[in-house]
């Protein structure tokens, strides 16, 4: 029995220890006493009483413990924060929360912001933007030329082509007589005034020093602005092209010849084979282009112009035709002629056939 007790005590001291090094507060924890002795008044801790070399062992270990741990309690605590550490807690705690703060404001406004029917919140402006720049220093530095004004062109409002855009403000800048130190300087600070609506919202957000040539503006523009790009037009395009019975052949023509223009590298064999298809099939030039196959546009131009004039010549030839064979019978009339005699016919005549050459 005093084994296991002595066992118990040894266990019990051991977990003490390992508590009191793990503890933050250094508190002291008292061994167990003797199983054998009753726990009433001050005999709690005496040793059971036994051999005299076994109680003085059992005190010889036991008071060791006692010892070790007052004397630990008596050193100072030195985990104790200071004050410097509590303000360096203090203003990492404060930092971390206005950061989290600030991030949650702002998503709150991106929330706001994409609600239909709500206003935007009211931004306040920073008091020395008016200095800011989207330029470098390189750039902003550069003085404008004196009596210089930029040309007018079409202002930009994000709907529009912006390669378009791009494209005839450099043309009418190249235009312009610049220095040629100054010229990027200029083509820089002068295309913000082309650009209106969100277009100018988007130049005026730039982030400052963001742009050190002409060349970054155009590539960011364009990027930002890639959904109003229009669809490059192809060659197929020209098959869904045709001619209606109701429209004359020469306004199919034109509708066919814009449509090609917009074609970039058009190819000329599906052009034709295009503009051919889109003819009505029991029309005469349908029927010329088929008996005679044309290699270049400038072929089947020439086709059109000789089937029309060979169909200009034949209505005309029928129209006078009808006009003379009216006066002769009008001329070998006997009865009195009550509509006017035969010189006032023939000027008539005459009048039609010129007014009808000259309309076609």
């Amino acid at each position: 029995m005093q084994s296991e007790n002595t066992v118990l005590r040894d266990q019990n001291q051991a977990r003490s220890r390992a508590g009191n090094k793990e503890r933050p507060f250094n508190t002291q924890v008292r061994p167990m006493g003797n199983l054998n002795t009753l726990n009433s008044g001050e005999g709690a801790n005496d040793p059971t009483p036994g051999s005299g070399v076994a109680g003085a062992t059992r005190k010889g270990a036991e008071n060791p413990q006692v010892h070790n741990l007052e004397e630990s309690d008596s050193e100072p605590e030195s985990d104790k924060e200071t004050p410097e550490k509590i303000s360096a807690t203090e203003s990492s705690m404060t930092a971390y929360l206005e950061k989290m703060f600030s991030k949650r404001f702002d998503d709150m406004q991106s929330m706001v912001g994409r609600l239909q029917g709500v206003a935007p919140p009211i931004r306040r402006s920073n008091p020395d933007s008016y200095a800011d720049s989207p330029f470098v220093e390189g750039i902003t530095s550069v003085k404008m030329p004196r009596k210089f004004s930029f040309p007018n062109i079409k202002m930009y409002d994000g709907t529009g082509d912006r390669d378009d855009h791009i494209a005839q403000y450099k043309q009418r800048m190249l235009a312009v007589a610049l220095p040629k130190e100054s010229r990027e300087a200029t083509m820089c600070k002068g295309f913000g005034s082309t650009l209106i609506g969100p277009a100018l919202q988007w130049y005026i957000n730039l982030p400052t020093r963001s742009i050190s040539s002409f060349a970054s503006l155009s590539d960011k523009f364009v990027e930002r602005f890639a959904s109003s790009r229009s669809l490059e037009k192809t060659s197929n395009g020209l098959y869904e092209i045709l001619q209606h019975r109701v429209v004359p052949l020469r306004d199919y023509i034109a509708r066919f010849n814009q449509e090609k223009v917009a074609v970039p590298d058009c190819s000329i064999p599906t052009a034709i084979s295009a503009f051919k298809r889109g003819l009505l099939p029991d029309g005469g030039l349908y029927k010329k282009l088929t008996m005679y196959p044309c290699k270049t546009m400038e072929d089947v131009v020439g086709t059109k112009i000789r089937t029309v004039d060979f169909r200009l010549n034949k209505e005309t030839r029928k129209t006078l035709i009808s006009q003379r064979s009216r006066i002769s019978a009008r001329a070998n009339d006997k009865r009195p002629n009550i509509f006017g005699n035969h010189e006032k016919i023939t000027n008539e005549f005459r009048e039609n056939s010129r007014s009808y050459f000259e309309s076609a």
